[in-house]
């Protein structure tokens, strides 16, 4: 499995379809939880619209996803041979959810992230493949990547829009013939 194997399943698996004509993905199932797109690069140009994707008509508070894999490690896991063995294929996974919000607080606002944190950590504990896109992820890794490690951005208002930030990291796994 290649890289961008694992980086277009995960993204599938938290956004939906590949949508060629945007390079998105859409029709999440966490579209309840307020995601609006996934992606698995930064976009050329932001579209305020892609946040609200697939919510009702005034809906409060829209998410972006950039799935984003800063860093991966390859190791043996089985004594083979020259020519057999396994190795074990570590992605760092970074979910990037950047959250714009049209609430009167931002205190509304910062409920709408640990909405979707924990709307996020649900559909990871449905399917610890990810939708067959990798072995497991979100569990310990020997190597320093424990479980599922959560960072908060300070939420800013401006103009009656709030923007916010919330970081997802986990290891996801793969085994490979080598």
């Amino acid at each position: 499995m290649s890289i961008q194997d694992a980086l277009d399943g995960i993204c599938r698996y938290f956004g939906g379809p590949y949508d060629e004509a945007t390079r998105t993905y859409r029709g999440s199932p966490l579209s309840a939880a307020g995601v609006g797109v996934v992606r698995r690069a930064w976009a050329t140009s932001d579209v305020h619209a892609d946040y609200f994707l697939g919510q009702d008509a005034g809906a409060r508070t829209g998410c972006q996803i950039i799935v984003f894999i800063p860093r991966h490690h390859e190791e043996r896991i089985a004594l083979g041979g020259a020519h057999s063995g396994m190795k074990q294929v570590t992605y760092e996974v970074q979910l990037l959810c950047y959250l714009r919000s049209r609430t009167a607080f931002a205190e509304d606002a910062q409920d709408d992230v640990y909405a979707l944190r924990d709307a996020l950590v649900e559909h990871m504990r449905l399917d610890r493949t990810l939708g067959g896109a990798v072995f497991q992820a979100g569990e310990h890794v020997a190597g320093g990547l424990d479980g599922i490690d959560f960072r908060y951005g300070q939420p800013e208002t401006k103009a009656g829009l709030t923007k916010s930030y919330l970081e997802v990291t986990f290891a996801a796994i793969e085994f490979v013939t080598a």
